[in-house]
C-alpha cells in the first residue's frame, strides 16, 4: 500500500537528494512518486535498456553489475539509481539486481514536463550534480579495483612461476562446473604440469586406466568418485572442492573427510578461485604446507613473535594492533583480527601441547591459570598485509590436530550436538567457532607430529562484497 504524500515527505526529506529542495516542491514530488518492491535476484534495471525512472532506495539492498560481475552495493536509504541513464538520456551502463527484499520509491523523470520551469531547472541541476558526484566515486572505485587486479595478476604470475620447477606432473581435474573446467586450465596452463579435465566420471575412469595422477581434485558431485578411489588406494593426492559457506558445505566437508586436502572456493571470484587453484597445486605437490606468505603478494613484510606463555598473550595481540594500526588497518577489521588471534594464542598454550604419549599437557586447566612453555613447546605468531588481505597465523611444534577434532568442535557449533570432545582434545581444538566466524578464510595445515599452523586471512577492500566464512585444510 502506497504511504500518503505527508508520510512520504517525511521519509525523502531525510535523503540526500532532497535536503535542498522547497518544502513544496517535496510534497509536489511526493505526490508522483510510486512504491516498488523488488524481490532477491530480481533485476531493477538491465544493462543497454532505456530508462526515465529515479528509484531511491528505502530498505533493501542492490548490486551493480557491469558484464556479469559484481562491482558495487547499494546498501542505505536514499541511494539512488537510475541517475546516469536520466541524466544522460541514454542507456542503462550496469544491471542492478536486488539482493535482499528491495522496496524503492520511484521517480519517473517525464513527469517533470509538468513542473514549472524554475523548479525543473532546480531539479535537473541537482540531477547533474548528483550524476557528477557518483561518476567521481565510481571512477576512484574503478581505479582502486584496477590497481588491486594488477596486485593479483602479479600474485598469479609468481604462483604459475612456482609450479613451473616443480613440472612434469600429471593433474587430472574431475570438475562438473565447465566454467570451473576452464578456470583450472587457465591457472595450470603454461605451468609445465600436464592437465587433463573434465566434466564427466567415467571419462575420468577412462583416463585413469591409461595414466597415472600425481594429484587428483574433484568437486563436491564427484564425491562418491573420490571415496571410490580412497577405497582402492589409489596413490594420487586427492583434493576435494567444496562451496565457500562453512554451515551450508558442512555435510558434504564431513562426507568428504577421507580427504586430506578440502579447498572451498567462491565460484564468482574468479581471481581468487585461481590462485586458489594453483596454490593448492604447489603445497600438494610439494607437500611444503606451511607459511601464508603463499597466499599474499610477493614481498610483503610479516611480522614473527614466539609464544613462551599464557602471560604473554596481551602484549602479542598489543603489538600486532599497533602495528596494523600504522599501516592504516581499520578498526573493524582489527576487532574481528584481535578475536581470532586470542584464540589462536589460547589454542597454541593450552590446546596445542601434548606428552610424548599424546595426552594433552594444559587443556584441563583453567584459561585463567598462567601457563610457561617449554622452549622446544614454544609457538609462533605471524602477521602481515599485503593491502588486498590481512594475515595471522599461529603455529605450533605437536602436529596433533585432527580432522575429526576440527569436525566434532564444528558439529557441536553449527549443528548443536550436545555431546563434548573433551576427553578427546589436542591441536588447536577450542574456538573453532570463533575462528572461522571472525574470519573470511581459514587455513588448517598439519604434517601429525611435527606442526600445526591456523591461517587467517579477513578481506579489506572497501569495495568487497560481504561473503561468508569458509576454509581450507591441508594434512600431510
Amino acid at each position: 500500500m502506497k504511504p500518503h504524500p505527508t508520510e512520504i515527505t517525511k521519509e525523502i526529506q531525510k535523503f540526500s537528494f532532497f535536503k535542498h529542495f522547497d518544502p513544496n516542491l517535496i510534497l509536489q514530488i511526493s505526490t508522483l512518486l510510486e512504491v516498488f518492491e523488488f524481490q532477491p535476484g530480481e533485476i531493477v534495471l538491465s544493462e543497454g535498456q532505456r530508462n526515465t525512472k529515479l528509484y531511491f532506495i528505502r530498505s533493501g539492498s542492490a548490486e551493480v553489475l557491469l558484464s556479469g560481475e559484481s562491482v558495487a552495493t547499494l546498501t542505505s536509504p536514499g541511494d539512488v539509481i537510475g541517475e546516469m541513464s536520466v541524466a544522460t538520456e541514454g542507456p542503462v551502463a550496469t544491471t542492478i539486481r536486488a539482493t535482499s527484499t528491495l522496496s524503492c520509491f520511484v521517480l519517473d523523470s517525464e513527469n517533470f514536463k509538468h513542473v514549472p520551469q524554475k523548479e525543473r531547472d532546480h531539479f535537473l541541476a541537482l540531477l547533474y550534480k548528483l550524476f557528477s558526484a557518483v561518476l567521481s566515486e565510481r571512477l576512484t572505485k574503478t581505479n582502486e579495483k584496477a590497481r588491486l587486479f594488477e596486485i593479483v595478476n602479479r600474485e598469479v604470475h609468481q604462483a604459475q612461476l612456482n609450479l613451473e620447477k616443480i613440472s612434469q606432473k600429471n593433474v587430472l581435474v574431475v570438475e562438473s562446473d565447465k566454467k570451473q573446467l576452464m578456470l583450472a586450465k587457465l591457472a595450470v596452463g603454461g605451468t609445465g604440469v600436464n592437465l587433463d579435465a573434465t566434466s564427466q566420471t567415467t571419462e575420468a575412469e577412462a583416463l585413469l586406466k591409461i595414466k597415472k595422477y600425481d594429484v587428483i581434485i574433484a568437486d563436491e558431485k564427484h564425491l562418491d568418485f573420490l571415496k571410490k578411489l580412497h577405497g582402492e588406494k589409489n596413490p594420487s593426492s586427492l583434493v576435494l572442492v567444496t562451496g565457500k559457506d562453512v554451515a551450508t558445505n558442512f555435510d558434504t566437508y564431513k562426507k568428504g573427510q577421507f580427504v586430506d586436502t578440502v579447498i572451498s572456493i567462491d565460484s564468482t571470484d574468479r581471481a581468487f578461485t585461481i590462485r586458489s587453484i594453483l596454490t593448492t597445486l604447489t603445497k600438494v605437490l610439494t607437500q611444503d604446507l606451511f607459511g601464508f606468505e603463499k597466499y599474499l603478494s610477493w614481498g610483503v613484510d610479516i611480522q614473527s613473535r614466539s609464544i613462551q606463555s599464557s602471560l604473554d598473550r596481551p602484549k602479542l595481540r598489543g603489538e600486532m594492533v599497533e602495528y596494523f594500526t600504522k599501516l592504516g588497518i581499520r578498526t573493524t577489521f582489527l576487532e574481528r583480527c584481535n578475536t581470532v588471534t586470542e584464540e589462536l594464542l589460547m589454542n597454541a598454550v593450552y590446546d596445542a601441547p601434548i606428552d610424548r604419549h599424546g595426552q594433552s599437557l594444559y587443556n584441563n586447566l583453567s584459561r585463567k591459570t598462567p601457563v610457561n612453555l617449554e622452549p622446544k613447546h614454544h609457538g609462533t605468531l605471524r602477521y602481515g598485509s599485503d593491502g588486498v588481505f590481512l594475515a595471522v597465523s599461529v603455529t605450533d611444534p605437536f602436529g596433533a590436530l585432527t580432522k575429526d577434532i576440527i569436525f566434532k568442535y564444528l558439529e557441536t557449533c553449527y549443528h548443536g550436538k550436545p555431546e563434548s570432545v573433551e576427553s578427546e582434545k589436542g591441536g588447536a581444538g577450542r574456538g573453532l567457532h570463533q575462528i572461522i566466524e571472525n574470519s573470511d578464510l581459514t587455513i588448517f595445515n598439519v604434517r601429525k607430529g611435527i606442526k600445526t599452523e591456523v591461517i587467517c586471512l579477513f578481506y579489506i577492500e572497501s569495495f568487497r562484497k560481504e561473503g561468508t566464512p569458509s576454509f581450507h585444510y591441508f594434512f600431510a
